[in-house]
């Protein structure tokens, strides 16, 4: 099942992570009555986004198994313990063949407003670049959109330096947009940054 939105976005949600700097699996942890994994998903199914891909890797079962109720596909990266390049790589690989853009999207930014993705993607349905990065006061944040015909470079990509490389070699055609929110430059990576702001 799938949701169906005239936009043909693809959302990719990196999900597969051992969350070693949390100390606890971040993707199932509580987040203002849901878990992580859950509140980006639901976020992604109330957005302008057609189809979500769930990358999974550590604890895949459990993963799944908190959005078995949600219309979401989810694609195993069994390399997963190679780092965010590998989970981003293999999301690419299960890319509907009339996926438009891609957007990439990150399991510890729970927060991340259902107004920002949407205008990610009016960004990129206005001017079609080949990549739009959301900012806040000047600073680059996630989630962030490509165009599809960039699907053979993210798969190319060196692992040591992922989507950089790729943002790097096509800045005459990415459009950074101010979203006023620094909520696109924030990752729960450690524990008293979850702490701080999980309620």
């Amino acid at each position: 099942m799938t949701k169906q939105v005239d936009s043909e976005v693809t959302a990719i949600l990196l999900a597969a992570g051992e969350s070693r700097r949390m100390g606890e699996f971040k993707q199932l942890l509580p987040f203002k009555g849901k878990s992580f994994v859950e509140c980006c998903v639901d976020t992604l199914l109330a957005s302008h986004v057609s189809r979500i891909i769930v990358v999974t890797g550590h604890r895949e079962a459990d993963v799944r198994a908190a959005l078995e109720a949600r219309p979401v596909t989810t694609a195993y990266n069994t390399d997963y313990k190679s780092g965010m390049a590998s989970s981003i790589k293999r999301g690419v690989e299960a890319l509907p063949p009339d996926a438009r853009a891609i957007l990439i999207a990150l399991v510890d930014q729970p927060q991340i407003a259902i107004e920002t993705v949407n205008h990610i993607i009016e960004t990129y349905e206005t001017h079609r670049p080949l990549i739009v990065v959301p900012t806040c006061r000047g600073r680059d944040g996630h989630p962030v959109l490509l165009d599809s015909s960039l699907k053979q470079e993210v798969l190319d990509m060196d692992p040591g330096q992922g989507l950089r490389q790729v943002v790097r070699s096509h800045l005459d055609r990415t459009i950074r947009t101010e979203v006023g929110n620094e909520d696109v430059l924030v990752d729960f990576d450690f524990p008293d940054e979850y702490r701080s702001r999980k309620d």
